[in-house]
């Protein structure tokens, strides 16, 4: 008999983490599972770690290959994978033993192709924050419906001045496997991944269930994280993921979406302000830093004919002094933002 959830888990460098997350796929109350290790060629025991449990139990597959980055890892365990649902756990966090029974049973009593929860902020072994999705309870089964919260994963709203992002990790959903096959959805190595994914996701979907729970534990423990650490490379990873979206926003038949994917743009700008601002570099490198980005073809490109009077304040200040090339005073005002938040968070 084919297991109900096939649940993947990518792993690199997480052998300190990845006893707890594999023991909470053990002791799911939901039995019929097939749990995918898969060792993106990690450089510690997490691949060791994953042998010796395949051993212990028939439900564990692993998979072992070359480091090639968490989509095709992903997509790797997708390819093995024999479950009528698929899942997906990052290494580093666990789920509370009822998380897939009750997101496998919401699949079967509304008949969803996709079936979306909440998740719990975990730091130090305390749950700082419970996160119920903002649709939970709902099932939407209409395309004009479920294209408005495709919009919602290509960005805010032109006026939205909301802090929080839509949620679209694929850890706090499951998919129907014969999606996968169908259409043949596969994760890309881009920042962001899960939100490019999910917009294809959702495209073909016919009816999705949004849960109230929140089982999945996110680990918010202090580490450097790929949103928060600055290199090189995240220049190039930053306008890669911009250009996919803009493609993307081109193709379908509502203009909001390519609103909404400038505004992403807008958005991932000041975003990687704040991680320039983190780095160690010099105040001027800093500054050239953010000119580089700012003046990036896909960044000019996405602001083109944006209204930008519409913006919120303070995107909209900052929007005018990267156009007028202001970038000491960006600096400056993100400074002053971050203080802002560090005192509103004592």
């Amino acid at each position: 008999m084919s297991p109900k959830v096939s649940i993947i888990v990518p792993m690199y460098g997480v052998e300190q983490y990845v006893e707890k997350c594999i023991e909470s796929l053990l002791n799911q109350t939901l039995k019929e599972i097939e749990i995918i290790l898969v060792d993106d060629g990690s450089p510690d025991r997490s691949g060791e770690i994953a042998e010796e449990y395949a051993k212990k139990d028939r439900r564990i597959k692993v998979v072992h290959q070359r480091n090639a980055g968490l989509g095709p890892a992903r997509n790797s365990g997708v390819k093995v994978a024999t479950g009528e649902y698929i899942g997906f756990v990052d290494s580093d966090d666990w789920a509370n033993c009822e998380m897939f029974v009750r997101l496998y049973e919401a699949a079967v009593k509304n008949s969803a192709d996709i079936v979306v929860s909440g998740h719990c902020d975990v730091t130090n072994g305390v749950i700082t924050k419970t996160k119920k999705h903002p649709l939970a309870g709902q099932t939407i089964d209409s395309s004009r419906h479920i294209m408005e919260i495709r919009k919602n994963l290509y960005g805010h709203k032109l006026n939205d001045d909301v802090v929080e992002a839509f949620p679209m990790s694929v850890w706090i959903a499951i998919y129907r496997r014969e999606m996968f096959i169908k259409h043949n959805l596969e994760f890309k190595e881009i920042l962001s991944e899960d939100i490019i994914y999910n917009l294809s996701a959702y495209k073909y979907a016919k009816i999705i269930t949004f849960t109230g729970d929140t089982d999945y534990c996110y680990r918010k423990d202090e580490q450097p994280s790929i949103t928060q650490t600055f290199s090189e490379k995240k220049l190039l990873r930053y306008q890669d993921f911009l250009t996919v979206l803009a493609k993307m926003a081109l193709t379908e038949d509502d203009e909001d979406c390519i609103i909404r994917a400038k505004r992403t743009a807008i958005d991932y700008c000041r975003l990687y302000v704040g991680i320039v601002r983190n780095s160690n570099d010099s105040f001027k490198k800093k500054k050239e830093h953010i000119k580089r980005f700012s003046n990036t073809k896909q960044i000019r490109k996405c602001w083109e004919g944006y209204p930008v009077e519409k913006l919120p304040l303070q995107q909209r200040i900052f929007h005018t002094m990267i156009e007028k090339e202001c970038y000491a005073s960006v600096l400056f005002m993100d400074y002053i933002r971050q203080g802002i938040k560090k005192g509103l968070r004592k």
